[in-house]
């Protein structure tokens, strides 16, 4: 994939059981860096506008776009993840058709974590190494025994196609293509405004990033994404170390410096932190959230989340959870009205 240099047109396919907060939060960073890009080069440089796109009687068609004027024509096409369940095979089947003819023409496609069910289907992701969350890549590989998975990476980037996997990797991935876009600056700009602090009207999107992850030191980083693979799970100190490459005492000490937090801490805030992410945007029993959270039961997985957040989980669900659903309903509208 390569940067144009002009607009860009970055499309989100919003499928059936796409996780909104992600569809939502990129439509929100990217339009963020465009504004940012436009207040640092007053010359009209390159900017960004972001259309959705959706299966409907039979065709696949944009039903938003942030410049309504403007025909909409992705230059690069996401396809955001799943919460729960994976993505139903019929939409998979009728999108992955409609995915062929947009990388025929030169569309690059980007996959985020149960996302890559929608290409894998298409067969472009015959013989490669695709990334993918871990929650999924048992599936995926007995489904397309073709494809080979590697959860220890990530970002996977081909020329055509880049895949994705772990904790808030859609973050990552809109941070990847602001740069890639619109430049270091832009993207630097748009981490400190959302990860530092942001406007409350943009907060809903955001509220499950990590905490830590504004400082300089890399090996801390590296440490940091290997916690948010795994969603927090079954992490020694040691395997944590040894991926910053650093001995242990001066590990804890940069990790606390960097972070805030002793890694014991920053695993389990990485696991409240996509629970809350879960329980804003969709409907899994708690049950269910607590197992796939490696919580021995759902009563352990109450008590830690009322402990980091104040209230039980599902009072959480209640107060916060439905919002992208409207989110999504408004933006039906804006689009049906233009």
């Amino acid at each position: 994939m390569t940067d144009r240099g002009t607009q860009t047109e970055i499309g989100i396919v919003v499928y059936p059981g796409a996780q909104l907060a992600a569809v939502h939060g990129l439509t929100d960073l990217f339009g963020l860096a465009g504004r940012f890009s436009a207040e640092i080069d007053r010359s009209g440089g390159a900017l960004l506008r972001v259309s959705h796109w959706s299966l409907g009687d039979g065709a696949v068609s944009c039903v938003f776009c942030s410049e309504p004027a403007a025909e909409p024509r992705p230059d690069i096409l996401i396809l955001p993840p799943t919460l729960g369940d994976l993505p139903e095979p019929d939409s998979c089947a009728e999108i992955g058709r409609w995915l062929l003819g947009e990388h025929a023409r030169g569309v690059p496609l980007v996959t985020i974590c149960s996302g890559v069910f929608l290409a894998a289907g298409t067969g472009l992701l015959d013989g490669r190494i695709v990334s993918t969350h871990r929650s999924c890549a048992q599936a995926l590989a007995e489904s397309f025994p073709q494809i080979a998975v590697d959860v220890g990476e990530r970002m996977i980037e081909h020329s055509d196609i880049l895949t994705a996997g772990g904790f808030m990797a859609w973050v990552d991935v809109a941070f990847v293509l602001i740069e890639r876009f619109l430049g270091d600056a832009v993207r630097a700009r748009t981490e400190r405004f959302v990860l530092a602090g942001h406007a409350t009207g943009q907060a809903a999107h955001f509220t499950a990033i990590a905490p830590g992850s504004t400082h300089g030191d890399a090996a801390i980083r590296k440490a940091q994404e290997y916690v948010h693979l795994r969603d927090g799970q079954g992490i020694s100190l040691a395997a944590l170390a040894a991926v910053a490459r650093l001995e242990r005492r001066t590990f804890l000490r940069r990790f606390r410096n960097a972070t805030g937090m002793t890694p014991i801490e920053y695993c389990r805030a990485i696991r409240i932190a996509r629970a809350r992410e879960v329980l804003e945007a969709g409907n899994m029993p708690l049950k269910k959230i607590a197992e796939t959270l490696g919580y021995v039961d759902p009563s352990s997985f109450a008590r830690a989340f009322r402990r980091s957040c104040g209230v039980p989980p599902g009072a959480y669900r209640n107060l916060h959870g439905g919002a992208f659903q409207s989110h999504a309903s408004d933006g039906r509208r804006s689009a049906a009205g233009s």
